[in-house]
């Protein structure tokens, strides 16, 4: 018999209420606690936080069995540029220049097309300055990430959506994610190695 999770919702508005409540309780919590002034500041130790929340919004918004960073780049372009104007012409290089490299490796990289570079400043400048572009030289481009502007528009953009009608679909996504079937999921090194591991328990 599966095991009931106390995280399952009853609606799509309770999904997206759930993630807002949480994200400010935890997140929130830890922005109130920072100093901008005096750091100092764990920026990248924020954003780390922040981009999987709105990877997830991405998953329950657009899910139709793509990447879920192709996900991300979606909800970028659509839901957060409703809320703050600059992200949608700069929504993959978001994903590719903050959310990945601070998600698999310890440092933000660079990335470079041809003849340009796009670098990356994380501060606590003002908030209108997030997602601002500036020319370092005539071939590096810098794009400004507020943490404190992120943390409002993610609960924005679940504010927006908590507006629509999603006919139930994004509850049964939300609810899927509170239980890993390895019974159904397709089968790789890691899998096969759990499975075994319960086995034994």
């Amino acid at each position: 018999m599966k095991a009931h999770h106390p995280g399952t919702v009853s609606s799509d508005e309770q999904a997206f209420q759930q993630i807002s409540s949480r994200f400010q309780d935890e997140v929130g919590s830890i922005l109130s606690r920072v100093d901008f002034v005096r750091g100092p500041v764990p920026f990248w130790a924020l954003i780390r936080t922040m981009f999987p929340i709105a990877e997830s919004l991405g998953d329950l918004i657009y899910r139709k069995d793509q990447a879920t960073a192709q996900n991300l780049c979606s909800i970028l372009k659509n839901e957060f540029e409703s809320v703050r104007p600059g992200y949608a012409a700069k929504a993959a290089i978001l994903a590719l220049l903050y959310r990945h490299s601070l998600t698999h490796h310890d440092e933000l990289r660079i990335i470079v097309s041809g003849m340009k570079q796009v670098g990356w400043k994380v501060s606590s400048a003002d908030d209108t300055n997030h997602l601002q572009v500036r020319a370092a030289s005539h071939d590096l481009f810098i794009i400004e990430f507020q943490p404190r502007a992120f943390y409002a528009d993610i609960i924005k953009v679940c504010g927006h959506a908590l507006t629509r009608s999603w006919s139930g679909k994004v509850m049964a996504r939300y609810n899927r994610w509170m239980l890993f079937d390895l019974e159904v999921v397709s089968r790789n090194s890691t899998v096969k190695a759990a499975k075994n591991e319960l086995a034994l328990l």
